[in-house]
């Protein structure tokens, strides 16, 4: 049973913990929130031993801890923070609520759990990889799955047969080992998964590899995958914290070979890397407590990125709903569409006309969200306006005024 929040020791210097937040919310969350406790316990509220869970005020003393620690604040800083944060007016993000001031967090391995969000341009199987480790530390993915990223990918040129040979917990917690072992005899691959986030990932991405792996003779790849070492669902994560659940890894090997196996003798297109990433995202979502969340973005002329969910659900003969067990995967994220030219009006409405149908169709307009993101060098309308009209003119011009400014910025500063 959860027992009573407790007040957090005073770490502000002032020697009152009393006297630095006037308004506390002394561990009660406002009645005007009726879902803040269970989102609170299911989300950031981490175990502490075998009987019940921090209180928010052990929360808030551990994330400011952690984040004092960071940012080497002084009694002040520090302080104000904690004013803040008992008052609800400023919290840190959700990660940092959940990873903040854990040993976990402190080993440069697993620094990127402490963000919500992260992007990549997916030009490579690591870059695949990245998304899952990502993923199962919290995080949430961003895919840039634009055809000038994915055409880096390479060719795939073999067939994978995958087979699970030795299922889940199959081993003893003491026979385990924590490292994927990946075993290449001629045209037959072992893969032995290893009992850790780490071992996880690299199951993946190297199956992954393996398609395109110039190594294999032309032909079929048997891939015996052992799952042995993996702890049933139930257990502790005694690091991140949270319990085992790996009910969806024995589908991902065989599911991505069938992916990969549809687009033999080609590159993947951008929606098929969409679902490789997903059906990684589906084990992460039934893996722990995070449920990650996802962000693919393709490009405007993508007709295929575009109606990806179109009819994902559909009734059989009998007039019951299912989903379209071949892109299940693809609920696992939210789906943009990048304009690199201003959008026209027509393009505006079909994409709010999807999203009212489907929730789906988000659009961006490039230049804008470029622009937003370095507000520090384009500080003034007129500044802005002109990387606007050098982007739809030149994304070269472009990137060259944003590289002298920063050098005047930096001038400046000297």
């Amino acid at each position: 049973m959860v027992q009573d929040i407790i007040r957090p020791r005073d770490i502000s210097g002032s020697g009152d913990p009393n006297s630095q937040a006037p308004e506390t919310l002394n561990g009660q969350f406002p009645a005007s929130a009726p879902a803040a406790n269970p989102v609170f316990y299911r989300t950031y509220s981490r175990k502490l031993g075998e009987t019940r869970r921090e209180s928010w005020a052990e929360v808030s003393q551990r994330t400011l801890q952690g984040l004092a620690e960071l940012g080497q604040f002084t009694p002040e800083e520090t302080a104000l923070i904690d004013r803040m944060q008992q008052s609800m007016l400023c919290l840190p993000s959700g990660r940092w609520l959940w990873v903040g001031g854990t040993d976990w967090i402190s080993k440069p391995d697993n620094f990127s759990g402490a963000y919500n969000c992260t992007s990549t341009n997916l030009i490579d199987w690591r870059a695949f990889g990245l998304m899952m480790d990502l993923a199962m530390m919290g995080s949430g993915t961003g895919a840039v799955l634009e055809p000038k990223y994915t055409d880096r990918l390479p060719e795939i040129r073999n067939r994978l047969n995958v087979t699970v040979t030795r299922q889940i917990g199959e081993r003893p917690a003491a026979e385990r080992q924590d490292k994927t072992e990946i075993v290449i005899q001629g045209n037959e691959v072992t893969i032995r998964v290893g009992d850790s986030r780490q071992g996880w990932v690299s199951s993946y991405q190297g199956l992954l590899e393996l398609s395109t792996d110039t190594r294999f003779a032309m032909g079929t790849v048997e891939v015996s995958v052992d799952l042995s070492s993996i702890r049933p669902a139930g257990e502790r994560l005694k690091g991140f914290g949270g319990v085992a659940n790996p009910i969806k890894l024995p589908e991902l090997y065989n599911r991505c070979a069938k992916i990969l196996n549809r687009a033999l003798g080609r590159k993947l297109s951008p929606i098929e890397c969409c679902l490789l990433i997903d059906e990684a995202a589906a084990c992460v979502v039934a893996g722990n407590i995070r449920r990650s969340a996802g962000m693919r973005q393709g490009s405007s002329e993508d007709a295929e990125f575009a109606g990806a969910k179109d009819n994902l659900w559909q009734q059989d003969e009998n007039g019951n709903w299912r989903i379209d067990p071949d892109r299940d995967a693809l609920r696992m994220a939210n789906h943009t569409r990048v304009f690199h030219h201003k959008p026209t009006l027509e393009e505006s409405v079909d994409a709010v006309r999807k999203q009212f149908y489907s929730g789906e169709g988000a659009i961006q307009y490039a230049p804008e969200a470029i622009a937003r993101s370095n507000a520090d060098l384009l500080d003034s309308p007129e500044k802005r306006e002109q990387f606007i009209s050098l982007y739809q003119r030149s994304r070269e011009e472009a990137k060259d005024y944003l590289r002298t400014l920063l050098i005047e910025q930096k001038q400046s500063q000297a």
